[in-house]
């Protein structure tokens, strides 16, 4: 991961600042970080001058997309492509005389297409391995794993709520008021919580995990009432710096854990209207619970 600031976040900072305050952070920066990086810097005021005006610049256009790349579209037409001529060649032109070329293209093509369909159909709403780049170089493994900080610390709406919930700046600061130097990134991520805070604005995260519209999961079921850990979802997050999507939280996905994972089913009093369950388990018709198993009895609650 790099810690350092984007040259366009840098640039929007540079550019709200004049001569004399932009020099100040460039020739005497404060922090423990940005005297590192700084302290063998010897800029003139010209120099200062036209590094500013760049900055600010850079800040007005941003940086050009870099250009598209051949993908698996473009492949998709380029075959296509080929057995539209091998087609129209084997009826009408007829250039080449052997008809096994044609039929190996056409084959050859349908079947490469059909791989490509079939495949982006399954993975439509899938995103695993998704790790975006946050507003804010947050790390996990800083805070989750080296400060030990509990993830229902930040995440306090996976107790009793249908979602985890985001931190908002103001329980960011309870402990950033004092914490005003990150470990890894210095003074530049953590100024833009102190931002947020004090101008009363939302940090805009970027979602991981989505699930489609049709999907109905609650993290109150799985954390309060499963006493499911975070990681069996989304992976050891306290050993990531960004956080990635760890699995691809497909339906099969999601039944595979249903059905191997057991319920502590006795001790657990959200449970105790499961009738039929535990007379089963009583009568040693089974020998335990499985998820799959109450939400099962559920549906046969309705059908009968």
């Amino acid at each position: 991961m790099n810690w350092n600031p984007s040259a366009v976040e840098m640039a929007k900072v540079a550019a709200e600042m004049d001569l004399a305050t932009f020099k100040e952070h460039l020739l005497t920066p404060s922090g423990a970080m940005r005297e590192k990086v700084h302290v063998k810097y010897q800029l003139d005021d010209e120099q200062l001058f036209h590094l500013q005006g760049y900055l600010k610049q850079l800040a007005d256009t941003g940086i050009e997309d870099e250009p598209l790349s051949i993908n698996k579209l473009l492949i998709f037409l380029l075959f296509g492509g080929l057995m539209t001529f091998a087609l129209v060649d084997l009826f009408f032109t007829k250039k080449i005389p052997y008809k096994a070329i044609h039929v190996l293209i056409i084959i050859f093509g349908l079947a490469f297409q059909l791989k490509i369909v079939a495949h982006e159909t399954i993975d439509l709403g899938r995103s695993e391995g998704y790790m975006p780049d946050q507003p804010i170089k947050f790390s996990h493994k800083v805070h989750a794993g080296d400060n030990k900080i509990d993830c229902l610390y930040c995440h306090s709406n996976a107790d009793e709520g249908k979602s985890a919930g985001l931190p908002s700046a103001g329980l960011c600061m309870n402990c950033h008021q004092v914490v005003r130097n990150g470990s890894h990134s210095g003074q530049f991520e953590i100024a833009k919580v102190v931002d947020a805070y004090e101008n009363n604005k939302d940090i805009e995260w970027v979602r991981i995990h989505n699930l489609p519209d049709h999907v109905f999961f609650s993290h109150a079921q799985h954390v309060n009432v499963g006493k499911r850990e975070c990681q069996e979802c989304h992976g050891a997050v306290e050993e990531m710096h960004i956080l990635k999507q760890e699995h691809d939280l497909s339906m099969g996905w999601c039944l595979d854990c249903h059905k191997e994972t057991n319920v502590n089913f006795k001790g657990n009093d959200y449970y105790k209207t499961f009738e039929a369950l535990h007379k089963d388990l009583a009568e040693g018709v089974r020998d335990s619970i499985q998820a799959a198993d109450i939400g099962a009895n559920d549906c046969m609650k309705c059908h009968h």
